[in-house]
């Protein structure tokens, strides 16, 4: 089986899926939220399924993520300190990050905190290119990312081992049930690592972390037309870090559950789910009695429906509702927010067309109407071509609008106006993909004086809606094989232009390149990963210099269902530096020991 990640590329990229097989099933889901071929979406999407994230043998989810084409991470140390993903070249908090179709960003600061989410967890994950809020609301104007979580059947089950560098360590196990009509699955992860000294100050201890991890994924058939499903996770851990003042390390207890029900008759398929996440993180400061504690909570709702009107017509629509909260000393500690949303789909043989209509209610700040309008023509042997405009926003965050002093309850949300023209070609085992995008994103959120001064004369600071940011760019994605040797090559150029300052925005690489090549024969498999990271601009006129990232990761299948894994990171021992205030890892090695029953 070729071990490799999918790069369905759907409608706006239409077509380029990696897959293991021709005859693998690729579903989509976060397109449009119902399950769906690629070829029936119309956006660009990138998939990453299990059988490859257990090659990368990953720390982290954003070392599975930084993969993909379009997509950066910067990363603040090691596995366990903070890491922001951007998509495209948008600020980390304009991409919507779900699990298992639930929210999961902070309410307070609009951040996601990955470093609780453990890749052991993980079944697949969806990246849905370009604005999506149209469909899912708020956050997305840069992207979605969905993880999905793992689910395993009656008799299935898994252990595993694995030890590695700054006394790595890691525990994993899962298995799966059978009631019924139903299944229910189970997993349990805890790791931990002494870590490194990530921060570039006087301060030379190491930053290490731990956490726990356990989830349970499951769904029953009532009937032929009612099914129920279920999925929630719970993270615990700890995690050190430096800081010039304040705390130096953190404990989080981070929750989601959800809970939905399906019901379906001939061409009517009715979604309702109801879920919930919480997002906790104790700040302190070792011996000191000093806690800064930050704790948001979102509960939720969603009715999605879809009825396929005929062979050539999809119709798709749906309510979503949640209610946002956060503890702390704030001016307004709760809000509400409502959204309605429509979807047509017309595939008329050669042309497939979509309009995608949503308005959303964000209590006390505004109401926005996003839409998008996409086109797709499939020309040639394996040909096609698509395009499509949207647009999208960002609601402010409780910390924007009212911490303590500094918030401005007066902020409008940021907005997003996307442009995105994508060429594909998918025959004869090669799938690949041109796509030219462009993103103009305004009303962004600085900190800029109001005019006042305090008491003390000092000018006083707030956030205002006073930035503009244009990003545009050019995706190319390739996937072939060659005498059993499985290619994987991605590139990204990105103009990320600060359009108030008229200078490159912070963070962003003109130039980001990736390969990778698999190989098995027998009981052994190996894979090549090469990352280069162009450079980027730090802050002033710094920039941080590129890197070139190489990982090897060999697998042994020594008996029946037992595999051993050597994994090399950084083989080439670069300053990977995505940060210039923080180190980054040097040359890394980790081997596993697991037992796969399926």
């Amino acid at each position: 089986m070729s071990l490799k990640t999918r790069f369905s590329l759907v409608a706006l990229a239409l077509g380029a899926a990696f897959s293991a097989t021709a005859a693998d099933e690729v579903i989509v889901v976060t397109g449009d939220r119902f399950d769906s071929a690629p070829e029936q979406q119309l956006a660009v999407v990138n998939t990453i399924e299990r059988v490859e994230i257990e090659q990368l043998n990953p720390k982290s989810v954003v070392d599975i993520l930084e993969r993909l084409p379009g997509v950066s991470v910067t990363r603040t140390g090691g596995t366990g300190q903070s890491a922001s993903v951007s998509v495209r070249g948008a600020n980390s908090d304009h991409v919507l990050v779900l699990v298992d179709g639930v929210r999961i960003s902070s309410a307070t600061l609009g951040s996601v905190s990955f470093s609780s989410l453990s890749p052991e967890q993980v079944q697949r994950i969806e990246v849905v290119k370009g604005p999506r809020a149209s469909v899912w609301g708020s956050d997305a104007i840069g992207g979605v990312i969905q993880i999905f979580t793992r689910k395993l059947d009656q008799g299935q089950w898994f252990a595993s081992a694995e030890v590695g560098s700054d006394a790595y360590r890691r525990l994993s196990a899962g298995a799966g049930v059978r009631h019924g009509d139903g299944r229910t699955s189970v997993t349990l992860s805890t790791e931990q690592s002494d870590g490194f000294d990530a921060k570039r100050d006087d301060e030379t201890d190491d930053d290490g972390y731990d956490r726990i991890t356990a989830g349970v994924s499951g769904e029953q058939t009532l009937n032929d037309r009612w099914q129920l499903n279920w999925a929630g996770q719970y993270s615990t851990g700890n995690y050190e870090y430096d800081r010039q003042f304040g705390g130096n390390e953190a404990d989080f207890d981070n929750f989601y559950w959800s809970l939905g029900t399906q019901y379906q008759q001939g061409d009517y398929t009715s979604k309702v789910t109801v879920g919930q996440a919480r997002d906790y993180n104790d700040n302190f400061r070792d011996g000191t009695p000093d806690h800064s504690i930050y704790q948001t909570r979102r509960e939720q709702l969603s009715w999605s429906n879809q009825f396929l009107a005929s062979d050539m017509l999809t119709l798709i629509g749906g309510v979503d509702y949640y209610t946002e909260s956060v503890s702390g000393d704030y001016d307004k500690d709760e809000r509400d927010v409502l959204g309605v949303f429509a979807l047509a789909r017309v595939d008329l043989d050669a042309w497939l067309l979509e309009a995608v209509v949503r308005y959303d209610d964000v209590e006390k700040i505004d109401a926005e109407t996003s839409y998008n309008l996409s086109a797709a023509y499939r020309f040639g042997n394996g040909w096609r071509l698509s395009a499509g405009y949207g647009t999208a926003f960002k609601a402010p965050t409780f910390n924007d609008l009212y911490w303590p002093g500094s918030g401005n309850p007066g902020l409008s949300s940021e907005t997003g106006k996307n442009t995105d023209l994508t060429l594909s070609y998918n025959r004869d085992g090669y799938n690949a993909y041109l796509s030219l995008f462009r993103n103009d994103v305004e009303d962004l959120i600085q900190w800029a004086p109001t005019g006042e001064q305090d008491e003390n004369g000092w000018d006083i600071w707030k956030p205002a809606n006073i930035a503009e940011a244009k990003l545009q760019g050019v995706e190319l994605g390739v996937d072939f094989s060659t005498y059993g040797l499985d290619h994987q090559l991605a590139y990204t150029y990105l103009d990320a232009q600060d359009e108030t300052k008229d200078e490159p925005l912070l963070g962003r690489s003109e130039h980001e390149f990736d390969y990778s090549a698999a190989y098995a024969w027998t009981q052994w498999d190996l894979r090549l990963d090469y990352h280069y990271q162009g450079k980027r601009k730090d802050k002033d006129d710094h920039f941080l210099a590129p890197y070139h990232q190489l990982d090897l990761s060999l697998g042994y299948a020594f008996a029946d269902n037992w595999q051993v894994r050597l994994k090399a990171n950084n083989l080439l021992d670069e300053e990977i530096v995505s940060n210039g205030n923080y180190f980054g890892p040097g040359a890394e090695w980790f081997l596993s020991v697991s037992y796969t029953q399926f």
